[in-house]
């Protein structure tokens, strides 16, 4: 039998469950910031269109409330969307040194967001304040750097689509260390730290979660998660978070958003989500108290969801998909701010757009399911 939590056969709203999530949502979450234009899917959902043609949005972190930044992979650029409080939305687009350069991914460290060229084979830094620019060459070349992270102590770490390695840059020292994994077609695509000074990173093209141990000796450096039920095939997973040392993941093909549950059979605690062939990919966790808020993106289903379960107990309280704007957004990436705002890239519209709270209307709860 499949160790999946919800059934899209047979679903339940109690009501004690939603006014729980109701109240705590209010509680945990400000108040939505008024005076924006909002989109008609729904009136907590607002759209900006990015004002650089065909710039194709990929991921988006934010750095306060009603700011993010994202990568513009199509226009070589990075771009900041700040949106004032009578909702007039400011758009500035800061374009990379190299042409061509794709950027991909993108972190803070608090004082310079960096980021991958996945074309221009290279780690760009850049001081927000001032909006400067600063490239490192990746010593692989044609490396294909795809998800990047920043640990506590500034190190750089990222991962290589088309190298197969794991990668840490240290900025102060200006040195690289790349660590080959063992087997090929490991299709890196994202990155996360865990504790203990290792880093997880999502293998899709092997259909495994690995974990890097980068201070032990070459042959214990690795540690390979499956990603798979009990009695079923194994699946690519996508995007990745780490928080309590257990890895999130998304499964596009499954339709999945993951926990991490050692000693299992199936080493993972699945969340099915309602739609069919969504996609699942994009993933952001908060920690909210004794919950997980964890906000995710369907490409194929054009939607965006939250998942909110209980920290210890894994059990969910309310699961919701936001249909989003357009004809096909395709959202890929999403993060939230201090407001409690989800951010989406939609790159099939050239946009980035808000989900504000309280994400939905009364008179149309989401479904939750009490454990």
């Amino acid at each position: 039998m499949m160790n999946i939590v919800t059934n899209r056969a047979s679903r339940r709203v109690p009501l004690l469950w939603m006014a729980v999530v109701l109240v705590a949502t209010m509680v945990m979450l400000s108040a939505v910031r008024p005076g924006a234009a909002e989109s008609a899917a729904s009136p907590y959902v607002t759209s900006y269109t990015v004002p650089y043609a065909n710039s194709e949005p990929t991921h988006i972190i934010s750095l306060g409330a009603d700011e993010v930044w994202f990568t513009l992979q199509n226009d070589s650029a990075i771009g900041r969307l700040v949106v004032a409080g009578n909702g007039q939305p400011t758009f500035t687009r800061f374009p990379t040194p190299t042409a061509n350069s794709a950027p991909y991914d993108l972190a803070s460290s608090g004082q310079y967001i960096w980021f991958t060229e996945r074309q221009g084979n290279r780690i760009g830094r850049l001081t927000p304040g001032t909006g400067a620019i600063s490239e490192t060459v990746i010593p692989t070349a044609d490396s294909q750097p795809t998800g990047i992270t920043v640990t506590p102590d500034g190190n750089v770490w990222f991962v290589q689509r088309a190298a197969n390695k794991i990668a840490r840059y240290n900025p102060g020292g200006g040195t690289f260390d790349e660590f080959t994994y063992p087997t090929a077609g490991a299709q890196f695509e994202d990155v996360a730290a865990g504790r203990n000074d290792s880093i997880w990173a999502t293998a899709p093209g092997l259909n495994q979660v690995i974990q890097l141990f980068p201070d032990n000796a070459p042959s214990q450096q690795f540690e390979i998660v499956p990603v798979l039920d009990f009695g079923l095939q194994p699946w690519p997973p996508a995007q990745i978070a780490v928080d309590d040392e257990k890895p999130w993941i998304t499964a596009p093909s499954k339709d999945l958003v993951g926990r991490y549950a050692p000693g299992t059979l199936s080493y993972w605690r699945w969340y099915e989500l309602f739609h069919e062939g969504t996609g699942a990919r994009g993933l952001f966790l908060q920690r909210m108290g004794e919950y997980y808020y964890t906000w995710f993106t369907e490409p194929d289903g054009g939607r965006a969801g939250l998942l909110i379960t209980h920290r210890s107990r894994a059990t969910i309280l309310t699961l919701f998909e936001q249909p989003l704007p357009g004809s096909s957004p395709r959202p890929m990436s999403i993060t939230a701010d201090p407001n409690g705002t989800a951010w989406i890239t939609a790159p099939g519209v050239n946009a980035i757009m808000a989900w504000r709270q309280p994400y939905f209307y009364q008179g149309y709860l989401p479904a939750t399911v009490g454990h």
